[in-house]
């Protein structure tokens, strides 16, 4: 417990548990809001007042709490916006230690929001933190503040300051306060800790071989009708999950990367320049969350996405597409259906996949490192689980066991044409992956496809859709 004195109140900031029981809401940036359709009652309007538009702390006081107050005003103005709680992050407004310095700009909004909770109980959010990402306009970003949204909804704190792992809150002039957590290093799975020391002794293949071992162990499916628990699809409209968007067809339907976070966030950017007019949904991948069962063979797997595919679409016209190993996984899905008889599939969007076997190894070679820095970037709401890091590890192996002939079905082919980090596929060769294909580059490294340059990929595939 840390206490800090101000000229009208003793303050102690306390840190509490990361609440165990999350509610099923998603951040929307507020402008992209107030600009767009009805809301849905899943969202919470974030205002993001970290930085300006130069990416600093912000300085201008006065335009900053004109902002906020009139974002404030416009919110609780508008009925649409009834079931939608507002959240303001700030950066450095409040201090919970001793050492920390409060930004001026920052405390000046903290104190006009603190004021608007008490004409609006239980309806406004406030959370000082200090982390320095990109925001929602950003993949990475967009994932923080998910996390940081879902955590502040959960916690049913009116004002929190999140500093790293920690989540404080404020006890006025004694009030009674929670005693602190257990770390959550401390407090992970045997099997998580051991992956961890895997990865620090430089062991991350050993650490996988554990986990797929792992997965083995857990209740798995052999066909899609035979189980609870297989996730259902997510709809996007403009970023937003709960339904599947405008009126246009096709609808556009993507399969999850085999990432250790899994689920829809992968899209959610690419959705906000497709969804407001076009169908756009997600299939997550089956197996990392709680009571989700994983798919016993390749079949059983494909079998699954395929019967989701469907149920997801109705009788709607579609396409399946992917990103890297979700583009493999669609590209199965496709020849799946297609197998089927299936006339309603119109085509398949690959989104810098691969087919040779030494590519695909060359990128499961930077597993280590994007498992590594996504966990450290972005500390998600359980972070490593047993359950994620097995369903990573289960989805790994299958995607190495996925064969991609060509289909008979239209495909657009979207490369990138700068190297990563950790490779240089963006060299490698087009590949066949259908009897009737286009390609299109984006000047971007991978990771950027969907996020930082979701626009323009977006836009590619607005107008081979349209063209079709």
């Amino acid at each position: 417990m840390t206490e800090i004195v101000n000229q009208q109140h003793r303050v102690e900031w306390s840190m509490i548990p990361t609440p165990t029981s999350l509610p099923e809401v998603a951040p929307c940036d507020w402008e992209e809001a107030l600009n767009g359709p009805d809301s849905d009652t899943a969202q919470v309007m974030v205002l993001d007042c970290r930085r300006d538009e130069s990416g600093s702390l912000p300085t201008d006081a006065q335009a900053m709490t004109q902002k906020v107050s009139a974002a404030l005003q416009s919110w609780s103005g508008q009925r649409r916006f009834d079931s939608s709680p507002f959240l303001v992050l700030t950066r450095g407004a409040t201090a919970v230690s001793a050492d920390e310095v409060v930004h001026p700009v920052g405390s000046a909004i903290w104190e006009l929001v603190v004021s608007a909770q008490s004409e609006h109980p239980g309806r406004i959010v406030l959370v000082d933190t200090d982390s320095a990402d990109k925001g929602l306009g950003d993949l990475l970003g967009l994932m923080a503040i998910r996390n940081m949204t879902v955590t502040a909804i959960a916690s049913a704190e009116p004002q929190l300051a999140m500093r790293g792992h920690a989540m404080l809150v404020p006890r006025h002039d004694g009030a009674a306060y929670t005693p602190p957590a257990v770390t959550a290093r401390a407090a992970e799975p045997t099997l998580v800790r051991m992956f961890r020391q895997a990865i620090a002794d430089d062991r991350f293949s050993d650490g996988m071989e554990m986990l797929l071992a792992a997965a083995q162990l857990r209740p798995a499916f052999d066909y899609h009708a035979d189980t609870a628990g297989i996730p259902k699809c997510i709809g996007l409209t403009g970023g937003t999950p709960g339904n599947s968007g405008g009126d246009v067809l096709p609808h556009i339907v993507m399969i999850c990367t085999p990432a250790f976070l899994g689920g829809y966030i992968q899209y959610i950017l690419l959705a906000a320049h497709l969804g407001a007019h076009r169908r756009f949904s997600v299939i997550p991948l089956s197996g990392y969350e709680p009571g989700e069962p994983l798919p016993a063979s390749l079949d059983a797997a494909i079998d699954s996405i395929a019967k989701t595919v469907l149920d997801t679409v109705g009788d709607d016209e579609f396409v399946v597409g992917g990103m890297s190993g979700g583009g493999n996984l669609a590209h199965a899905t496709a020849a799946r259906l297609l197998a089927q008889g299936n006339t309603r599939l119109q085509g398949l969007i690959i989104f810098d996949s691969f087919i040779a076997p030494e590519a695909n190894d060359r990128q499961m070679d930077t597993a280590r490192d994007a498992v590594v820095d996504t966990d450290a970037s972005i500390p998600d709401l359980a972070g490593f689980t047993s359950d994620r890091l097995t369903a990573l590890a289960c989805w790994i192996d299958l995607l190495r066991q996925v064969e991609c002939p060509p289909v008979e079905c239209k495909a657009l082919v979207i490369k990138c044409t700068k190297p990563s980090p950790a490779h240089n596929l963006h060299e490698w060769p087009v590949e066949t992956w259908s009897t009737t294909q286009t390609v299109r580059t984006v000047d971007a490294q991978h990771v950027e496809l969907c996020s930082t340059e979701a626009h323009t990929t977006a836009q590619l595939v607005d107008q081979w859709l349209s063209q079709e």
